[in-house]
Parts: C-alpha cells; sequence; structure tokens
C-alpha cells in the first residue's frame, strides 16, 4: 500500500454523526449570542480517537473519531414571558460541573464565574448523548445532530497515563536560549 490510501479519504468527516454515546474531548468553550442577543455557551467537543477498539462505542467514536461536534447550552427563558433571563438553568450548570467531574466543594473553590467554568472545562473528557431530529426553518426541513446537558455524564474511559484535572505542561520549557534566535537560524 502507498503512502496514501483514497479508500481513507473522509473518515466520516462531513454529515451528521450517528446517533448514540460518545466518549469526547471539550476542546474549546466560547461566550456567544444569536443575532436577536440570546446568550449561550458553545461547546466544540472533539469525537476522542483512543478509544476506536471499544467495542460498545464501535458505532459512533470509532467511526467518527477526531470530528468535531458544537453545542450550544443557552440561557434559560421566563416561563411566562418567553423572554431571555440572561442567565443559565442552574440544572444545566451543575450537569456540566458534573459531567466534568466537579465536586461540589471543587465547584465552591473554583468557579466563581462563567469564564471560570468555560477555562475549566477545556481539555475535559466526557460521555455525552447525540440525537438526530429533523428541523424546519423558513419552510425547510433538515436533520441535524442535537444534545442536552442532561446527557452529559462522567467519560467511562479517563485518559492514560494522566490526571484529567492536571495542567498541560509548557511545550516550551528548557529552551531558554530560544529567545536568542534571528532570521537566519530559522529554515523558511
Amino acid at each position: 500500500m502507498g503512502f496514501i490510501n483514497l479508500n481513507d479519504k473522509t473518515n466520516n468527516r462531513t454529515g451528521l454523526l450517528p446517533e448514540g454515546i460518545y466518549e469526547m474531548r471539550i476542546h474549546n468553550v466560547v461566550d456567544d449570542a444569536s443575532p436577536n442577543g440570546h446568550e449561550n455557551l458553545n461547546f466544540d467537543f472533539v469525537v476522542r480517537d483512543d478509544l476506536d477498539k471499544v467495542s460498545e462505542l464501535r458505532n459512533t467514536n470509532a467511526l467518527a473519531h477526531g470530528r468535531h461536534f458544537y453545542a450550544s447550552v443557552w440561557t434559560a427563558k421566563d416561563k411566562q414571558t418567553g423572554e431571555d433571563t440572561g442567565r443559565f438553568d442552574p440544572a444545566d450548570l451543575a450537569n456540566i460541573a458534573d459531567a466534568i467531574g466537579l465536586t461540589q466543594d471543587e465547584v465552591d473553590k473554583q468557579i466563581n464565574s462563567k469564564e471560570d467554568l468555560m477555562h475549566i472545562c477545556i481539555d475535559k473528557c466526557i460521555r455525552i448523548r447525540v440525537s438526530v431530529y429533523s428541523n424546519t426553518y423558513k419552510g425547510k426541513t433538515r436533520k441535524q445532530n442535537s444534545t442536552f446537558t442532561n446527557s452529559w455524564c462522567q467519560t467511562k474511559f479517563p485518559l492514560q497515563g494522566t490526571k484529567q484535572t492536571a495542567q498541560v505542561e509548557d511545550p516550551f520549557k528548557g529552551n531558554e536560549g530560544a529567545a536568542d534566535l534571528t532570521d537566519k537560524d530559522i529554515p523558511f
């Protein structure tokens, strides 16, 4: 076999994720809002690629490893008026904290703002259910993926050889002399 195998060209990188349970890593979380101002936290998940051989994930992770999946957690709406409250549902926030493995004591000590929660979520692994549903908008119906925080839970497969809450070591540590480089030292 040569360097490139054309049969491997997509790895199902487009289209919907198959419905089911996935083990994912939270790649990023951003504070966002719809055009009308409805706030949300937008989660960028990556389907873990280290679990392809896990039999219970053969129809999910093994088929879609490395793919990004985006999910928004919206601020709550007032039950009577339907207006955006500007606050997140406490149940959603509790589900997120539980899914990334935080205890109440850790929440009390580490999370004082939305930004703290966003930061602490990055690079955590969680288990989520992804669904497929039909959505009609402006007369066009299309299938979409979705997930709800009540389906997010702690991973069954912690990362091996590392603690999920450990800080990533600085890859440039020990390269103190690198500041002395000039353009002549760089090959491009």
